[in-house]
């Protein structure tokens, strides 16, 4: 029977622990060389002579983060000189990633032979990562594979001073800093906010309950991210970096909060107010954005709100209830609905009261 592989990957947004160093250990990777013997049957090619000894069963998102880990020792390893950087260094740090499979970023401090190459794809979904240069995973389910993507290593030349350096899990990588403003030059507007977001959470240790309490930890990453902008001119993304630094929001939960509220603000909205907190005597409920004067909300819903069953299903809906009780109009936001964000647009304008207007001044420069 043909086992069949898919290209497309349901859609779930990587996350990694908000302290990896204290809760993630790196994946082992041997080396082998043209003259040493072969490597085990189920070793998985990472780079050139790399191989991951692949250890993570399914889900697929487990194993991709395996698989990214991995890349980043096995890249490190064999480029001298390197630090990483990027979503490379957002994903040491503990922060979400949009793509699933990222590419590797290096920063060099001379100007590098290559700047782009790609790196061998892996198979996901059998018992173990797949990652050979012919056949499928043993024991494979029909239906469950997935191909991934050919992620490239990206090699740039990058002035880098001792603060912007740091070292988690043993490797090189850019400081918190040093990696937002890296990511808000250099990628796409999606990607950079989504990451924006998450690595101010992590740099402040938002917590919704006591708001205030990161207000310096956030002025201070900010200052930080800031001055390294600042030696950045010339740079052809630092003009949307220092729009878009200000527009983002430690107090976001999940990517795909993150991914919602960077369309509505590209489309010209407000920007709203994430996790809002809303009193209804001895309870109170926290939104996941909102417009406080037109009292309306949008819940973002991903794949464990769907999984709800049973008593959880019924205090959402509960919820719900009571929310809108108190005047509020929720609109609930799927990954699908960013596939079309001018439909997402269309339906906040149109959960407007009789009467009232928001006014859209759109931000293209966000993309």
């Amino acid at each position: 029977m043909t086992t069949h592989v898919s290209r497309t990957a349901p859609r779930t947004i990587l996350s990694s622990p908000i302290n990896p160093a204290a809760s993630t250990a790196l994946p082992t990777v041997v080396s082998r060389g043209s003259h040493d013997a072969a490597p085990p049957p189920d070793a998985v090619i990472i780079k050139r002579g790399q191989y991951l000894l692949p250890t993570a069963p399914p889900p697929i998102w487990r194993q991709q983060q395996e698989v990214n880990l991995a890349r980043l020792l096995a890249v490190q390893r064999t480029n001298q000189g390197g630090v990483l950087s990027h979503e490379s260094a957002a994903l040491l740090h503990g922060a979400w990633l949009r793509r699933h499979e990222p590419d590797v970023h290096l920063l060099y401090s001379f100007a590098p032979s290559s700047t782009s190459s790609p790196l061998p794809p892996v198979v996901y979904g059998g018992p173990l990562a797949w990652g050979r240069s012919s056949g499928l995973p043993p024991d494979a389910v029909e239906g469950t594979l997935l191909r991934g993507r050919v992620v490239r290593l990206c090699r740039r030349r990058r002035h880098l001073e001792a603060p912007d350096l740091t070292t988690v899990l043993g490797l090189r990588t850019t400081t918190l800093a040093r990696t937002l403003a890296d990511c808000l030059l250099d990628l796409p507007g999606p990607e950079a906010f989504v990451v924006g977001d998450s690595l101010l959470r992590i740099g402040t240790g938002f917590d919704r309950f006591k708001p205030e309490a990161c207000r310096d930890a956030l002025e201070q990453l900010l200052a930080q991210t800031r001055a390294v902008l600042g030696r950045s001119s010339g740079h052809r993304g630092v003009a949307r970096a220092r729009r878009m630094l200000p527009l983002l929001d430690p107090a976001a939960e999940s990517p795909g909060e993150s991914e919602t509220r960077y369309w509505l603000l590209t489309l010209g909205l407000p920007p709203p107010q994430s996790q809002f907190e809303v009193p209804g005597g001895a309870s109170s409920w926290f939104l996941d954005l909102a417009w406080e004067r037109f009292r309306i909300a949008l819940e973002f819903d991903g794949a464990s709100k769907y999984a709800l069953h049973g008593d959880a299903l019924y205090q959402e809906k509960l919820r719900q209830e009571r929310i809108e009780e108190l005047g509020w109009r929720i609109l609930r936001v799927a990954w699908a609905d960013l596939r079309e964000p001018t439909a997402l647009l269309g339906r906040v304008l149109a959960a407007l009261p009789a009467g009232i207007e928001m006014r859209l001044v759109p931000r293209p420069w966000l993309t």
